[in-house]
């Protein structure tokens, strides 16, 4: 695949057909990929390192070959991150695609209309329509299993009909951030500090020609008010990949250092299909998610140099109340004199 320079990157609209795709000749399988260990085993296989791979820099890849993981070693996405910060290097090794222990998984309704509506605003796999109410009979769910393997989103007729209601106002939205014309879609391989340090890859919903703005597009059954997506970044551990993807961005282009802004932007996925305001990352919210991306970093190195991918710590942990359980039961107390006399 060609590296794209910053000056050469064409910018690129959102489309808004889907077109089915093809896997890239730059993910080939991996011919000396090992066999699974044990469920239990903290220690990891043996990591091949012979692969046809991808250097540093911008690419265009199709969806399928940067989810295979690219890089010359397996490679430290955000997602990935946020399963060693959040879990255990264990849950990040089993759920990453160069794992031998690796076990794809399918998506739900929710996550597949997500989907949807991602691939009609920035390109990406075809969508089956689906000719039935749900999915609670056997012909809708072969049908819809059929249209997964085959590589396509699987969604509902009566539900495509809503899809284009959803992403007008949204694509009104991306245009009116980037001030016009954006990227779609970049993929971006760098490796941070030094040449020893382990590769890292990321893919962008979209970015600003001038790659100084990344708006990442996401949805969800829930509210998207500004503290319900506030709180949902806090919850999901999302300021690590808003760290991670102005890293890629800061890596690749060091002139733009400092200046990178990273916005969410939320949509609800059911009538009225409310946007949320754009959500941009505070620095207190930056500087926590840069310690989290560098700490996550440098445990992922060393677990792949030690071939080792331990779970939860095995030192005793001191569980000590929330403050709020203390003064729920000090109210308790006050408001019940049988109670206070029997805990007196």
């Amino acid at each position: 695949m060609d590296q794209q320079h910053p000056a050469a990157a064409p910018p690129a609209r959102p489309r808004r057909t889907p077109a089915p795709k093809t896997a890239s000749a730059s993910a080939a399988p991996d011919p000396t990929t090992a066999a699974a260990t044990a469920p239990s085993a903290t220690l990891a296989p043996v990591i091949p390192t012979t692969r046809t791979v991808l250097t540093t820099g911008w690419h265009h890849l199709e969806e399928e070959a940067y989810h295979a993981d690219p890089c010359p070693a397996p490679s430290l996405s955000s997602h990935a991150a946020m399963n060693v910060i959040g879990k255990s290097l264990m849950h990040a090794w089993r759920s990453h695609p160069r794992s031998p222990l690796f076990e794809p998984y399918a998506l739900g309704t929710a996550a597949d209309r997500g989907s949807a509506a991602h691939a009609l605003l920035f390109g990406g796999k075809a969508i089956a329509p689906i000719m039935a109410d749900d999915f609670r009979t056997a012909a809708a769910r072969e049908a819809r299993d059929r249209a997964r393997a085959q590589g396509c989103i699987p969604m509902l007729q009566k539900d495509i009909e809503g899809l284009q209601q959803m992403i007008t106002p949204a694509q009104e939205r991306f245009a009116a951030l980037h001030g016009g014309a954006y990227l779609c879609e970049q993929s971006a391989i760098w490796r941070s500090g030094s040449t020893e340090a382990g590769w890292r890859r990321a893919r962008m919903d979209t970015l600003s020609a001038s790659r100084t703005l990344i708006v990442d597009y996401k949805t969800t059954e829930g509210a998207v008010d500004a503290l319900s997506c506030e709180r949902r970044i806090a919850d999901m551990g999302l300021h690590i990949q808003a760290a991670a993807y102005v890293e890629a961005v800061e890596t690749l282009h060091p002139e733009l250092m400092g200046r990178v802004r990273f916005v969410f932007q939320w949509q609800e996925q059911k009538v009225p299909y409310a946007l949320s305001p754009p959500i941009e990352m505070s620095e207190a919210f930056m500087s926590l998610g840069r310690a989290q991306w560098q700490a996550a970093c440098r445990l992922w190195d060393m677990a792949l140099k030690h071939g080792s991918f331990p779970g939860y710590s095995p030192h005793p942990h001191l569980a000590c109340p929330p403050p709020w359980e203390l003064s729920r039961w000090e109210e308790r107390i006050a408001a019940d004199p049988s109670l206070a006399e029997a805990a007196s």
